[in-house]
């Protein structure tokens, strides 16, 4: 048996029973189509977006952690803690700067130009207390990345914020001896 004329006689069939399409359920494609093109052109132009940047006082409480992770590595003497956190801490510093060149609390000077002016130097002086693994001279330098930090502070007319020694472990759950 040949199926070939089966085949397309069923087919014939199958053509004439189809009704021609309903213009209000191609309307409908046509608009579910527009609206899957545009998620998809809004997707892609957000995937090429960059992320949005961290406000100001969120970096700066970020920096406040690696500051006191910071003492506390050096407390207790773990050198290599104390130089990654210095580390993390700087690469914050450089991110302030990047993110916020031209912040309003410092105008008409720039944050990009007082910031790094004010904080490098007691970097430096903090990485070479580290690198000599000399707790004297690190508490010294430390001492003078928080007085830094808060003449920072101070000429951006927030001198009330003032930062110190920690007291306390800002978090415990980070060993800080070697």
């Amino acid at each position: 048996m040949n199926l070939r004329p089966a085949l397309l006689a069923s087919l014939l069939m199958l053509g004439a029973c189809a009704r021609p399409a309903d213009p209000a359920v191609a309307e409908q494609i046509a608009a579910l189509r527009a609206q899957v093109d545009a998620l998809q052109a809004a997707q892609a132009a957000t995937a090429k977006a960059e992320p949005p940047k961290a406000e100001l006082g969120q970096q700066m409480l970020g920096l406040q952690i690696r500051h006191a992770r910071l003492w506390a590595a050096g407390e207790g003497g773990d050198w290599l803690l104390a130089q990654f956190q210095l580390s993390e801490l700087n690469e914050a510093l450089d991110d302030v700067v990047e993110q916020n060149p031209d912040h309003a609390a410092l105008q008409p000077q720039r944050l990009a130009d007082v910031l790094p002016t004010m904080m490098k130097p007691a970097v430096a002086r903090l990485r070479d207390a580290i690198d000599h693994h000399d707790k004297q001279a690190f508490e010294s330098a430390y001492d003078g990345l928080s007085a830094a930090c808060s003449g920072c502070h101070a000429a951006a007319d927030h001198g009330f914020l003032v930062i110190q020694r920690p007291k306390t472990p800002v978090l415990d759950n980070l060993k800080t001896t070697p």
